[in-house]
């Protein structure tokens, strides 16, 4: 993964020197974690999706740049939001991910 201001901070850092025991009642923690982490990741997708539908109108005003703007800033704070749960549960991203970068 390539460094940003996202992963290359001292929290990020320090989380991911972070070593949670393995401690038998953390492991149903970890997967429902891991359910709502990649739930809410679907579902902020689709709503960006759903964005950039509904604002297609203005492909041709003066306006586009501000909504293409507004969801590459999206796009950006839920890709890093996500990555920094998954950082703190200590999970790896869904191996379909991994297969299209």
């Amino acid at each position: 993964m390539a460094e940003n201001m996202w992963t290359n901070n001292p929290f990020s850092k320090m989380c991911g020197e972070l070593n949670l025991p393995n401690l038998p009642m953390l492991a149903p923690m970890r997967e429902m974690a891991a359910q709502y982490i990649d739930n809410s990741e679907k579902w902020a997708n689709q709503a960006l999706e759903m964005s950039e539908k509904t604002t297609a109108w203005a492909k041709q005003t003066p306006m586009a740049p501000m909504f293409e703007a507004q969801r590459s800033l999206a796009k950006q704070l839920v890709g890093s939001s996500t990555s920094l749960a998954r950082q703190l549960w200590q999970l790896d991203k869904p191996a379909e991910d991994k297969v299209g970068l």
